[in-house]
């Protein structure tokens, strides 16, 4: 079974949490898109300190660009953007 959700960066340069959902300890599988639409980058980490777009501890997407990760939890990923309103497109599924 699998989910999907967007996320949008109101605000550049203010990291936001993915979801706050916690998940089963089994881990999950998540694909992070950057939407077709971006114009600048998505930025992202484990810890909002780590997602900042200034920061170097990022990794970035660019538009239609995308990382494949397994965690155990949505809430321990972040985002920025380095333009206002732009974001990603989620799919998950429980391993």
């Amino acid at each position: 079974m699998f989910a999907t959700l967007q996320k949008s960066v109101t605000t550049a340069g203010t990291p936001v949490q993915i979801s706050a959902t916690s998940l089963p300890v089994t881990g999950l599988n998540l694909v992070i898109k950057a939407k077709l639409a971006n114009t600048g980058a998505i930025t992202v980490g484990n810890s909002s300190a780590n997602a900042l777009n200034s920061d170097t501890k990022c990794f970035r997407l660019q538009a239609n660009e995308k990382i494949t990760l397994h965690i155990k939890d949505l809430s321990t990923v972040w985002i920025d953007s380095t333009v206002n309103g732009e974001g990603v497109e989620v799919l998950y599924e429980a391993a």
